[in-house]
């Protein structure tokens, strides 16, 4: 049989080990027969990589990958101890994550985990035996605006006189707990004679990014989050869009292997022949860096020597459990023919203010553009 061994750990309420916290637990181990070893350590390792292909022109196949590390921990178990051992043995352990880091993950594309990995080594052999254990984490995330952010979307209908539509906005909290609600205050001045429909909802962005940074694409509508009002034609309507958010959605920073952003894409949607104007609004989800609460101590070491028996007396695990505790640019159309821009920052007093103005008369000749190079490809 040679080795059993169990990482038992303490997991918070939620089951989910947060950025910038502790990771506590035991270790228990069992040999069944006088053994030696070279070393038994415990490593608790964060780590990242995505990996995709890609056909070029010849048809020739292109691999991507990127890794990174973003922790190595390594604890010495075994100490010192040169001679044989048998028994039953616990070794109560303490971590503390880093705060800058991402939070878990994993799709097809991209896998980013935190593992605990006890590994047992023999004396005179290089053969070697792991036990590890996922560490689920989540993390904090920086907001896209300090202050509440302003907004302004215009668009100018060719081949009509009266062809002005001005939409202007406002969001309180670009930075929002998963759950929680994102509300816009919208003034829509159509100026237009045809009826106009203003669109909302919320969009999922995961920007994969290779070694040679090469990046690969994946943009996705949230389910459930689109709202949809008409505006008559030269009317004004004063809107407050709610658009939510749900628990299993968190944006995706601190790594260079990914980036996992929302929007907010406002459209406003116009009758055929014209073209619609989008303008993606970036927000946060997730908790603020301000909320988290830094640990109290850093990873603990055992140093004493293991006792050679088959099974520790309470008084001696009650005393290392003693001791454990003490120590825009603007972009071609998307695939409806939609014209999505994505803003510059520019400051207002105390708040962030972004617009964007389109003329139809461009918008066109950007239309044909965009259909001829679609055509050439």
């Amino acid at each position: 049989m040679g080795v059993l061994c169990q990482i038992l750990l303490d997991r918070p309420e939620d089951g989910v080990f947060k950025a910038g916290g502790l990771v506590t637990g035991t270790l228990k181990y069992f040999i069944d027969k006088p053994t030696q070893y070279r070393s038994i350590t415990m490593c608790f390792l964060g780590k990242g990589q995505c990996e995709w292909t890609e056909t070029d022109s010849n048809k020739n196949t292109v691999y991507y990958r990127n890794e990174e590390n973003y922790f190595n921990q390594t604890v010495n178990v075994l100490g010192n101890r040169d001679d044989f051992i048998l028994g039953g043995f616990e070794y109560p352990f303490q971590f503390v994550l880093p705060i800058d880091i991402p939070p878990s993950f994993n799709n097809d594309t991209c896998t980013i985990e935190y593992k605990i990995t006890v590994t047992f080594v023999k004396a005179n052999s290089t053969l070697k035996k792991d036990f590890d254990v996922e560490i689920p984490v989540s993390s904090y995330v920086n907001p896209c605006s300090l202050e509440p952010m302003i907004f302004a979307l215009k668009k100018n209908l060719s081949f009509r006189i009266k062809n002005k539509i001005h939409v202007k906005g406002e969001i309180i909290k670009t930075c929002v707990s998963p759950g929680d609600n994102i509300q816009m205050i919208l003034t829509v001045n159509n100026g237009s004679d045809v009826e106009v429909f203003i669109k909302t909802e919320l969009i999922k962005r995961l920007t994969y990014v290779s070694s040679c940074n090469n990046k690969e694409f994946h943009e996705e509508s949230v389910k459930n989050t689109s709202t949809i009002t008409a505006v008559a034609a030269n009317g004004v309507a004063n809107l407050v869009c709610v658009v939510p958010t749900y628990h299993n959605l968190c944006s995706i920073q601190h790594t260079k292997v990914m980036i996992g952003e929302y929007k907010i894409r406002l459209t406003a949607k116009v009758p055929f022949p014209h073209i619609n104007a989008v303008l993606d609004i970036p927000v946060a989800i997730g908790p603020r860096k301000h909320e988290l609460i830094p640990p109290a101590a850093m990873y603990y070491q055992y140093h004493r020597e293991q006792p050679s028996c088959s099974a520790m007396s309470a008084h001696n695990i009650d005393d290392q459990r003693e001791e454990a505790s003490s120590k825009h640019e603007k972009q071609n159309l998307n695939d409806d023919g939609e014209e999505i821009v994505t803003f510059n920052n520019e400051r207002v007093g105390d708040k962030q203010i972004d617009c964007i103005e389109t003329n139809e008369d461009n918008d066109f000749d950007k239309y044909h553009n965009h259909n001829n190079e679609l055509q050439a490809r």
